[in-house]
């Protein structure tokens, strides 16, 4: 799923290093803007799991078409900096099939409304991703094509529509992976 997984482990390695030699420079805060520009802006990136009903109103208020300026933007799960530091405080840093499969593991996000993305996400409509193939990342935003506005035409019709004649709505409630300290328990 991805290219040159090497890349990005040498990189973390780098942070990983630099924190440890000195954590009064290369901060929590430094290290996670400095792995989120390394991560982020690739189709793996903020793999896209879920989207809240605010935004999938809105969505359908747009023909379920993305635009920026919208009031439409992306929420992780996990806020990025305790992923971050999870992978600084350890001793040694993760080996290569480790950090990705932590990385990808703790990058996933829900589309959400404009303001929706301060807290914690609480609820949200899951969508089935996890090749990571929908609203794939290509910058701050995300490819929005045809699969894309099926995909939520139907959760709307599935969500809202349905809901009005049966009074039920299907939502998620967030579930974060706890701290991963070996490939194992993420099995």
């Amino acid at each position: 799923m991805i290219e040159a997984p090497h890349t990005y482990h040498a990189l973390y390695l780098g942070v990983h290093a630099a924190h440890r030699a000195a954590p009064h420079i290369w901060t929590d805060h430094h290290c996670t803007r400095l792995l989120t520009s390394i991560m982020s802006s690739k189709p793996f990136s903020w793999r896209v799991v879920g989207v809240t009903e605010e935004a999938l109103k809105r969505l359908h208020q747009l023909n379920y078409r993305y635009k920026s300026g919208e009031g439409l933007t992306r929420a992780h799960l996990r806020p990025r900096i305790e992923t971050v530091r999870d992978l600084l405080k350890r001793d040694e840093p993760m080996s290569e099939p480790e950090f990705i499969e932590y990385w990808l593991t703790h990058d996933r996000t829900v589309i959400c409304a404009k303001g929706e993305n301060k807290p914690t996400i609480a609820h949200f409509i899951p969508i089935e991703n996890s090749r990571g193939s929908l609203f794939s990342s290509n910058s701050v935003a995300w490819k929005h094509g045809k699969a894309e506005c099926d995909l939520l035409k139907t959760l709307y019709a599935e969500h809202f529509v349905r809901s009005q004649l049966t009074g039920e709505r299907q939502t998620a409630e967030v579930k974060i992976a706890p701290p991963v300290t070996s490939l194992g328990s993420l099995r």
